[in-house]
């Protein structure tokens, strides 16, 4: 398996390069928002106008093109800590945990991408400065970052990883807002992030597990053994990201679900399953997410046999 990194920092500097604004808009059109565009075109919300060829990248919270302050801004940062390199690095090494089983996924390259994004659009989520995601159509994910720092910059790797790794389980698994289950989902936030440790230590995992205590574990234990069969992508929401996204997006809260709260309860699903069977993360990365929840034991103890 390969990675194709994407140099978005020189793309930057091809911006940043252009003082005629037209011209400035149009070459970010073609280097950022042309290559997402089919993603893009999921992404409207209510009350935007379709029409805006920027619509997608407001939606994700892309620094625009007129933004040359905050982007020079972001760029220094980020390339003082050579975050580019520490990127394509992690994204080259990831790819290469996949090479043997090349054979059961339906491609042969992953595409990774570092954007910059506006600190204004994230003022009031509580990522601590940086986020990513994947591609529904295409082998490609991103890292954004709107306040890069010594609290998120030493997880670029992980979360390189992280996202890389989703590319993969959901072409063994793939999304179905009808069929995919609480349980499916929090296995696959889990295994990512076991992906992500696996390759670069727990040093990397996210704040969603590092920064979760006892007692906020034990409710997001107790909450989600008893929706682990739960469909809907609303309701697999509430049990993944917790009580205050819920209100915030308009679905509904469970009542007692800490934030992030099926990423921290999926990461120790999946490390109590590699921990009782010995295999690693790339070969449990094929394995059905009922069986990772049993084999795990971890909900034994609130559903015994």
């Amino acid at each position: 398996m390969k990675s194709n990194w994407i140099p978005t920092n020189d793309y930057y500097h091809r911006l940043l390069a252009e003082p005629d604004a037209a011209k400035r808009e149009q070459l970010y059109l073609e280097l950022f928002v042309q290559p997402w565009q089919q993603m893009m075109s999921m992404m409207q919300r209510p009350g935007m106008d379709p029409n805006d060829p920027f619509a997608g990248a407001k939606v994700w919270g892309w620094l625009l093109p007129h933004q040359t302050e905050a982007i020079t801004g972001l760029v220094q940062k980020m390339e003082a800590a050579n975050a580019w390199a520490v990127g394509q690095e992690a994204a080259a090494r990831a790819a290469a945990q996949f090479a043997p089983y090349a054979d059961r996924l339906p491609f042969d390259t992953f595409e990774g991408w570092l954007v910059l994004a506006d600190a204004a659009f994230f003022a009031h989520d509580p990522q601590p400065g940086y986020t990513g995601a994947t591609d529904w159509f295409a082998p490609r994910y991103i890292g954004q970052f709107w306040e890069p720092d010594h609290r998120n910059l030493p997880h670029l790797a992980g979360l390189v990883a992280h996202e890389m790794h989703h590319l993969v389980r959901f072409r063994v698994f793939p999304f179905n807002p009808q069929t995919t289950t609480v349980a499916d989902y929090i296995v696959l936030e889990g295994m990512a992030e076991s992906f992500a440790a696996s390759l670069f230590g727990e040093q990397v995992v996210g704040y969603y597990v590092t920064q979760f205590d006892e007692a906020q574990l034990a409710a997001a234990k107790s909450l989600i053994a008893d929706g682990l069969q739960k469909t809907g992508f609303n309701i697999i929401r509430s049990y993944i990201f917790g009580d205050a996204l819920a209100e915030r997006s308009g679905f509904e809260p469970l009542g007692g679900m800490p934030a992030y709260g099926g990423y921290a309860v999926g990461y120790h699903v999946v490390q109590a399953f590699l921990q009782r069977t010995g295999m690693s993360v790339e070969e449990a990365t094929f394995v059905p997410a009922d069986e990772i929840v049993a084999k795990s034991e971890f909900f034994a103890e609130l559903n015994p046999a």
